[in-house]
């Protein structure tokens, strides 16, 4: 006998060796018992999940002589025999992508008219891939199929039951066949192994499973192949090899490297995949499949009811569940799904990949929004760890100039170096008292001016409120210009878009005792008035700032350059229609002036009294 594909040798031959259809089989044999055949059924589900072999089981029932009680076929009878081998005259098995003209259906109305091959027989007729029917062929079934003769029964499988008619689908009794679940398949991929006397591994199985989605064919088609590539033995190593699968310790070790912020290790990872001949893109799916497992198991107590998937599997999202945050793994997906996109739309699959991991593994690479909220996670966990007074590091004392004579007060103006504090020139004498940024950071504040305080939150200043150099707990410009883009990004939900867009206009530039003083351009006068006069923008980075550094603070806004506006020039004044009026005549030019002026001549008298 020639060689049988394993899918066509254990072909179910019962309605109890069909697995994880019970719902479909159970009805269908309680139907024939009691003699409540449909006319026509409609079978629906994914490939290789039992459709047409349901539809042969029907058949041999409704004929079979020697029927049991349960309505099972004895596979003994000539009937049974016939089916099996597929020369039955009673079944008739169509192919509706080859038979879908008005013609090919005007034919079976012609044939349901005669009578079966045996006495008291049923004349089945099985149209598989019944979507593939045209308009004008589904119409012309219509009435047949409503109203067949006595001995005959459709039945209508299809993958695609949506693209059918209708009034097809409400003259039929529908059945929906279900992907077979992950333990049940393997534990029948085990037996049939098994009986055929391959060398398995549980793990193995399951990955065969992973990869059949629910079918039955697909995965004893793949068995089949792992188990010729390996000599019989059915191996992880040779699924992968196989399918070119990454091996299942490809996936946690990109998420270790994810939490650990180790983008060399996820590069490696692509590197030694690229070199195994895995398929990409299929790594980047079901990297995408495994996150999705991690997502689920953090949000859900029941795993084990809500995925389909096998005992090491879900014991391996538990794992990765405690060690990474739910918004890192969100970010993970997101990023691997944009890269998916980007292949399928053919863009060079290593780079794409790599560019992926790397992203995933420094979010400080990527400018979106997720890859901030990830790295503002992590600066939180460690903010958290510092103790509210800690002294700040003490900035460096400014270099003293001799001969330099010293100078008053001048306009505010941008600083030309950002980390310079100080307003004022120092003096030839050294530091003066009032003067915190040229202090010394190891001398102490002198007692006769510590005194006087202009407030509850206000440095200590002398008795002409001159500011005094900043306490050991004063807050260094250093760490709140380091904190800066935390604190915008964390006051942006709370101030809105448009507060937002003012904000990112003033730039921090000194801390004047415990107040953050901010710059903003000399042009931007209407931002300026805006962010004085706005108190919630105010009371958002001082809320900000106590969160993030344990320090409170006030907040001052200036101008970059010099407040003052340019006056304009006064525009030429134009006479008034009323002034040149009472003018009248003494504005008016003398014609006569105007002809010597031309003509360059002169005026003379003589005698005559006439002008030449």
């Amino acid at each position: 006998m020639n060689y049988q594909a394993l899918y066509n040798k254990y072909r179910p031959q019962r309605f109890d060796e069909v697995i994880g259809q019970d719902h479909v089989t159970t009805t269908l044999a309680r139907e024939v018992v009691d003699a409540k055949v449909a006319h026509a059924y409609l079978f629906t589900g994914p490939r290789g999940t039992g459709k047409t072999t349901s539809a042969r089981l029907l058949a041999k029932s409704l004929n079979c002589p020697n029927r049991a009680s349960d309505g099972e076929p004895d596979n003994t009878c000539p009937s049974c025999i016939a089916i099996t081998e597929g020369t039955s005259l009673d079944v008739i098995e169509l192919d509706a992508a080859s038979h879908n003209k008005v013609e090919d259906i005007r034919e079976i109305r012609v044939n349901v008219s005669t009578v079966a091959a045996a006495a008291g027989a049923r004349r089945i007729y099985i149209l598989d891939e019944a979507h593939m029917l045209s308009r004008a062929a589904s119409n012309a079934l219509l009435k047949t199929l409503e109203e067949p003769p006595e001995h005959v029964v459709f039945v209508l499988a299809t993958t695609e039951p949506y693209k059918l008619l209708d009034t097809i689908r409400s003259r039929t009794q529908r059945f929906d066949f279900q992907p077979v679940g992950t333990e049940t398949l393997i534990a029948y991929l085990a037996m049939i192994s098994a009986k055929e006397g391959f060398d398995y591994d549980h793990a193995a199985l399951g990955a065969v499973t992973s990869h059949a989605g629910g079918s039955v064919r697909d995965a004893m088609s793949l068995l089949e192949q792992v188990a010729a590539l390996g000599a019989g033995t059915v191996s992880s190593a040779g699924v992968a090899r196989a399918l070119g699968l990454a091996d299942a310790e490809a996936y946690g070790r990109l998420l270790g490297a994810v939490h650990d912020n180790d983008a060399p290790s996820a590069l490696t990872l692509v590197s030694e995949l690229a070199a195994q001949g895995a398929d990409l893109r299929r790594f980047v799916a079901d990297a995408i499949s495994y996150l999705r497992g991690v997502f689920l198991t953090q949000y859900t107590t029941n795993i084990e009811e809500v995925a389909d998937e096998s005992t090491e599997t879900i014991e391996e999202w538990k794992l990765q569940a405690t060690k990474l945050t739910s918004s890192e793994v969100l970010r993970s997906i997101d990023g691997l799904s944009e890269a998916l996109t980007q292949l399928r739309e053919g863009r060079e699959e290593r780079l794409v990949v790599e560019l992926a991991v790397l992203k995933l593994a420094r979010p400080e690479t990527s400018p979106d929004l997720d890859s901030i909220t990830v790295r503002l996670d992590r600066a939180e966990r460690e903010i958290r760890e510092l103790k509210r007074g800690v002294p700040s590091v003490a900035s460096p004392p400014v270099v003293q100039k001799p001969d330099i004579p010293e100078q008053p007060d001048r306009p505010f103006t941008t600083p030309q170096n950002p980390t310079r504090r100080d307003t004022e020139p120092t003096s030839v004498d050294g530091p003066k008292p009032n003067d915190a940024s040229t202090t010394a950071p190891q001398r102490e504040p002198d007692p006769d001016q510590s005194s006087a305080d202009t407030g509850p939150e206000t440095p200590v200043a002398s008795t002409d409120g001159a500011r005094q150099r900043p306490s050991e707990g004063d807050l260094a410009f250093e760490d709140f210009e380091r904190a800066w883009p935390a604190i915008v990004a964390t006051i942006r939900q709370d101030v809105g878009p448009r507060r937002h867009a003012l904000l990112r206009e003033a730039t921090p530039f000194a801390i004047e005792g415990n107040t953050a003083v901010f710059v903003v351009a000399a042009h931007m006068h209407f931002h300026l008035e805006q962010l004085k006069t706005d108190a919630g923008i105010t009371d958002a980075i001082v809320a900000a700032t106590t969160d993030q550094l344990g320090k409170t603070i006030e907040v001052s806004f200036r101008s970059a350059g010099n407040d003052e506006r340019p006056i304009p020039e006064e525009a030429e004044t134009v006479p008034d229609k009323d002034d040149l009026i009472e003018a009248g005549d003494e504005a008016a030019t003398d014609p006569a002036d105007i002809v010597l002026d031309i003509l360059g001549g002169e005026i003379v008298s003589d005698t005559s009294g006439s002008a030449t």
